[in-house]
């Protein structure tokens, strides 16, 4: 969904950006989220869709959200999201722990020991970088494995500068690229597992084309990409969600899932769309729990129509 004055705000944060770094983290955090919120108020029709998509939202989960609530916090939190990591550019790691909170990272160390790298399943909920983020600032061995980001910090793109086999620069993936470089580029990413590192990759991403698979999320089917199946079907890596909430408070709560096993054969017998099922039904959990971190799901065209049918046949 495009927000009204896109290119304003986008001047906005980086002109007080700097600033905000002066005051306590999760104070800033807190001033960028009321940019969003100040938005939420001054104009009626933003404010409109934000109250319709969170209510065709709540109606399709069966959930008793506080619709006004939800929405005027959806609003701030996707101005938190679009900063990325942005507001802990040049931050000392000191100050950066001020931000977050972590539970159950052993699951992330007990993958790693068992010595197959492990494949860290992100998504664009709450702050979907940050988990990156803070995996960095704890010298995890980490690679990325999708589309490069933008508008990151120097701090993360610094992370990106390394070549060789083992490298970033040849992991990141595009949309446009075909059959050949896909396989390649799966090669590469099995050979950082096998080194014993970390893939960092999303499991919510939309696409088309033989790699997808559907599923069910928000009351509709979606198809999302499988690779993540792929790989780690392909390597025996241990898959470990992360989703991370973005907190009023200012803060993040990073959360770290059992780590699960996909069979070697689950590409071949035809079962890769039950794995990815898996996946945005734990993903759905995490949005009945936590609305306001939603981001865009409720403004997915497949979603925001479906829900516009059901409503006229109502």
């Amino acid at each position: 969904m495009e927000r009204r004055g896109l290119n304003f705000r986008k001047f906005l944060l980086g002109t007080v950006l700097p600033v905000l770094r002066r005051l306590p983290l999760p104070l800033a955090s807190r001033v960028v989220a009321g940019i969003g919120q100040t938005e939420y108020r001054m104009h009626a029709e933003l404010r409109q869709t934000f109250l319709g998509a969170v209510e065709r939202a709540s109606l399709q989960l069966g959930c008793d959200w506080d619709v006004a609530t939800v929405s005027r916090e959806l609003a701030g939190n996707q101005v938190r999201w679009r900063t990325r990591d942005l507001l802990l550019d040049g931050v000392s790691d000191t100050r950066a722990a001020s931000v977050f909170s972590v539970d159950a990272r052993g699951h992330l160390d007990d993958a790693l020991a068992l010595g197959k790298g492990a494949i860290v399943l992100a998504c664009h909920f709450g702050g979907h970088l940050l988990p990156a983020h803070w995996l960095f600032r704890q010298k995890y061995p980490l690679r990325f494995y999708m589309e490069r980001p933008r508008h990151i910090s120097r701090y993360m793109a610094r992370q990106f500068d390394t070549d060789g086999p083992l490298g970033q620069n040849k992991l990141f993936i595009s949309r446009q690229g075909d059959a050949a470089a896909a396989a390649g580029s799966i090669l590469r990413a099995a050979r950082v597992l096998q080194s014993g590192m970390l893939i960092y990759i999303a499991g919510d991403v939309r696409w088309a084309g033989p790699h997808s698979q559907p599923a069910t999320f928000l009351g509709n089917t979606v198809h999302l990409s499988a690779t993540w199946v792929n790989l780690a079907a392909l390597t025996g890596a241990p898959v470990v969600p992360v989703f991370c909430q973005m907190q009023r408070e200012g803060t993040y709560h990073i959360e770290f899932h059992p780590r699960f096993h996909v069979p070697a054969d689950a590409v071949k017998s035809g079962q890769s769309a039950r794995w990815v099922q898996s996946y945005m039904k734990l993903l759905e959990d995490q949005v009945r729990a936590h609305p306001a971190n939603s981001n865009e799901y409720f403004f997915w065209p497949e979603v925001s129509h479906a829900a516009a049918e059901e409503t006229k046949a109502a």
